[in-house]
């Protein structure tokens, strides 16, 4: 489930349409026993733990610049073709892709990491035989912990924006950004990954492992 290339959502589900509803109470009410209370029910209804993978692709300013914007387009519906199955395939459900953004979910960290070295892979594959205008390049960002998950087409939270930091923000092409917290949940556990480094974007400090691929 995605949305088009115009960014619009789909139809509300009946439960997301309810965590709307409960959102607006929350909005409105100025009372804090009664915040309290509503924010303690969203919790109970959508909250959930797990891994939020976010994708980039990378270098779009200067593909679009050179190539034009439907050439570019284009090639976000061949990524978009390309990590759907790989997603599910990984035990993963993709939530929703805006312009050239995936957002998807999983149970475990591994698997996530796992769906990001295949992508990678075969986007790398792909790229040996594409002129250099055509060739793909992702960029993502993975984190773990607790958010809200919403009727399975959206999520909210601190490892939602955390990994939208790293994949958006800070991830070269071929790079994924992986949280500590994230690592700590592989069954290899940390020492066995990527490289340890350490950032602050918006006043947080970050820890994380990287991983160069390509």
């Amino acid at each position: 489930m995605h949305s088009d290339f115009t960014g619009s959502t789909p139809a509300r589900t009946g439960e997301s349409a309810e965590f709307s509803r409960l959102v607006a109470d929350y909005s409105r009410s100025r009372d804090a026993s009664v915040r309290a209370r509503i924010d303690g029910e969203i919790w109970q209804r959508f909250g959930r733990t797990g891994t939020v993978l976010i994708s980039d692709m990378a270098s779009f300013s200067k593909i679009s610049r050179s190539h034009g914007i439907c050439h570019y387009l284009g090639l976000i519906h061949r990524v978009r073709r390309l990590w759907a199955p790989m997603i599910a395939d990984h035990r993963g459900q993709l939530l929703k892709c805006e312009a050239d953004n995936c957002y998807a979910f999983f149970e475990r960290t591994d698997d996530a990491l796992a769906a990001s070295v295949a992508v990678h892979e075969a986007l790398s594959a792909a790229n040996a035989e594409e002129p250099a205008g055509d060739r793909v390049f992702l960029s993502i960002g993975i984190d773990y912990g607790d958010l809200l998950f919403i009727g399975g087409e959206d999520f909210f939270g601190d490892p939602v924006n955390t990994a939208s930091k790293l994949g958006e923000d800070l991830a070269g092409k071929g790079e994924t950004l992986v949280t500590r917290r994230a690592i700590e949940q592989c069954a290899a556990g940390p020492a066995a990954h990527g490289e340890s480094l350490q950032t602050r974007i918006s006043q947080i400090e970050i820890d994380y492992f990287r991983f160069r691929h390509g």
